[in-house]
């Protein structure tokens, strides 16, 4: 095998700015969204009397904002999201329902991150965050018709009842994992040299 050689002392030298991970949070399944939702009778034709969802197919998330801010020797974390359910009605016929503007928030201490961190490495050491979310999942159960006064979904206003229109009852819980990692921006310079076996 041929020695490595620096054909070019110059190339020899690379000069990086890159972000150092100082630590990081990883919780998993984290309970973003807990709610009961009155989903809407849907029209079963110009005549009819609509129909109930029957069951939830899947869902899509599409992550709006997701940002942390970092003080008070603290890292806060908010994220908001759009949530879509794809129901199957009563008729088997799908439906898409909408569920935007949901928004998650949290404090992370500096002792929950790995390696737990002090204030003073926190100040010198910190000074920038990313957020990552992944592996959705929901969970969801049919409660009945939202118009049943013993039902969830039926609201309440000043110990009267309150009109409300028809549809199905839902309790909804989405969930995500979420990792946080603290770091800060350093020069790093690495020194290599060019193999004269590879040509690409």
């Amino acid at each position: 095998m041929a020695e490595l050689k620096c054909e070019y002392p110059e190339g020899c030298r690379l000069d990086l700015w890159a972000k150092v991970i100082k630590a990081k949070y990883i919780e998993k399944q984290v309970k973003v969204m807990e709610v009961f939702e009155c989903i809407p009778l849907y029209p079963r034709d110009e005549w009819g009397d609509g129909c109930y969802v029957n069951m939830i197919d899947d869902f899509k998330v599409k992550v709006v904002r997701a940002e942390e801010i970092l003080n008070f020797n603290r890292v806060k974390i908010l994220i908001e999201f759009d949530v879509t359910l794809f129901v199957i009605l009563e008729d088997g016929s799908y439906q898409v329902y909408n569920m935007p503007g949901n928004i998650y928030e949290q404090t992370i201490e500096l002792d929950e991150f790995d390696p737990p961190l002090s204030v003073e490495e926190f100040r010198n050491e910190i000074d920038d965050s990313d957020i990552i979310l992944c592996n959705w999942t929901f969970d969801y159960e049919i409660k009945g018709a939202c118009e049943d006064p013993c039902g969830p979904c039926y609201p309440l206003m000043e110990g009267a009842d309150c009109p409300i229109n028809r549809g199905t009852c839902v309790y909804l819980v989405v969930y995500v994992d979420i990792i946080d990692k603290l770091g800060k921006m350093h020069d790093i310079i690495v020194y290599g040299e060019l193999d004269p076996e590879v040509d690409c």
